[in-house]
């Protein structure tokens, strides 16, 4: 396939992109100097605290990948507190995904203005969170963010975990070394369930569409690929995490090459703030995709679950089709390969790209075959 890889479609950061955290804004500081005045560790009895768990607090990773890999810690949860209460604090813009999900009992959304009302509303959520009485709050934040650790701290639970840091110790008193083994984005809440007693085995990387959700989504295709022969191929065409993409039209060439080699129909899925993106490539395929309107990510999950194979660079729907069990083909360069703490399944394969060389299409197409052949034994 003639064309490059460039970097041209990505400048803006991809929704759930975690970015390295900027200068201290004026409220960290301020809780930086009120813990270095006034915090002091308190002793705890982990056999005692553990004893008898009845509200638990998980604090996902910001981002929409971050509701999927909070997952095993729920279940973990759920699975060792079977009459408990659980609860999940994210972001207002991340609460979708979370919202219905069986083994969550309370969605505890916020969202903080900028300026001098920052501070009142950040200190109305502290006590807000606090007023639930956790016995524990898990954050999974892989990198220290002092305003989230503060929330964490701000709960009062009597157990607050998370991974350890050097600047965690102040909010935390039960902290994950960075060395546990297996997947770092996992593994951590999986470790704290351990500790407390929990049996965590079993418990994989796995993402269900509700039923509900799942029905229509199978409906709204159906209607509109009339073949029960035709393969569905999602594609992604927004941009990566690494800022590393290829042009529009040479995605239109491949999604067109691999819609004749596999004799099946295109369906466009992505973040909504890049629907601009699925408009253009849209307009450049020589068979027009499936389309379904997809207002929110959680629309745009269901229908991904119904794909028989995906494409798409490092983006957060790459994660959700393999643990959803999808055949999947992910374009990442070196770096992102490094970062992208990719899942260990036979349902993946990714195609490394060079940024300013040419589109490696053998490769593709090679790895395409081997992820649809690994899938159908």
């Amino acid at each position: 396939m003639a064309g490059n890889v460039s970097r041209e479609a990505s400048r803006q950061t991809p929704r759930g992109a975690n970015c390295a955290p900027g200068p201290p804004s004026a409220l960290a500081r301020m809780i930086g100097w009120y813990l270095e005045r006034f915090k002091r560790p308190e002793p705890i009895s982990f056999g005692d605290a553990f004893r008898s768990v009845e509200k638990v607090l998980v604090i996902p990773e910001p981002g929409v990948a971050g509701a999927l890999f909070a997952m095993p810690t729920l279940r973990a949860m759920r699975r060792g507190c079977p009459k408990g209460k659980i609860a999940v604090l994210a972001r207002d813009e991340d609460r979708e995904l979370l919202e219905g999900c069986r083994e969550i009992d309370r969605v505890i959304a916020y969202s903080l203005p900028s300026g001098v009302r920052r501070y009142s509303a950040y200190l109305w959520l502290g006590r807000k969170i606090r007023g639930y009485g956790f016995d524990i709050a898990i954050i999974l934040d892989r990198q220290f963010d002092v305003e989230r650790m503060f929330l964490c701290y701000l709960s009062g639970a009597t157990v607050r975990a998370g991974l350890q840091s050097p600047e965690s110790h102040s909010f935390l008193n039960l902290e994950v070394s960075t060395n546990v083994p297996g997947k770092a984005r996992t593994q951590p809440g999986l470790e704290i369930a351990r500790v407390m007693g929990i049996d965590v085995s079993g418990l994989d990387l796995t993402w269900d569409v509700p039923e509900r959700e799942r029905r229509l989504a199978e409906q709204l295709v159906h209607f509109r690929k009339p073949r029960e022969d035709e393969l569905l191929v999602g594609f992604d065409p927004g941009p990566g995490r690494g800022g590393t993409s290829i042009t529009v039209a040479q995605q239109a060439r491949l999604l067109d090459k691999l819609c004749s080699d596999y004799r099946a129909r295109a369906i466009l899925l992505t973040a909504p703030e890049h629907h601009g993106l699925v408009k253009t490539l849209e307009s450049m395929l020589s068979r027009e995709p499936i389309v379904v309107q997809q207002r929110k990510m959680r629309d745009v999950v269901g229908l991904l679950g119904q794909c028989d194979l995906f494409v798409a660079g490092n983006t957060d729907l790459v994660y959700f089709a393999v643990a959803m069990g999808i055949p999947t083909v992910s374009l990442m360069t070196p770096l992102e390969m490094a970062e992208a703490a990719l899942l260990d399944s036979t349902f993946l394969q990714v195609v490394e790209l060079t940024p300013g060389e040419r589109f490696p299409i053998a490769e593709f197409i090679e790895r395409t075959q081997a992820v649809l052949l690994a899938s159908s034994t």
